[in-house]
């Protein structure tokens, strides 16, 4: 039987790369000040959301309550505070 633990390394992998990248962009739009600052929130909640389930994948049980916490609080309470 074969089991698919590099599927799910790749995959955790890819998930934490674009998480970074998120990270960054949504960081350096909000550092930006602009008129279109407050979409960063968008990227820094999907960069979360992207390493909470790496994280939830590898079992990385620090880092799921680390994500789960920014994405819950910190990056709906952005969201919601300067979108909506």
């Amino acid at each position: 039987m074969q089991h698919s633990f590099g599927a799910e390394d790749r995959l955790a992998k890819i998930l934490k790369l674009t998480s970074s990248a998120c990270a960054v962009a949504g960081g350096v739009l909000l550092a930006a000040n602009l008129d279109v600052s407050k979409y960063g929130f968008i990227l820094l909640a999907m960069s979360s959301s992207q390493m909470l389930i790496a994280s939830i994948r590898l079992n990385d049980k620090p880092t799921i309550i680390y994500a789960g916490s920014l994405f819950f609080f910190v990056d709906t309470l952005g969201i919601f505070r300067w979108i909506f």
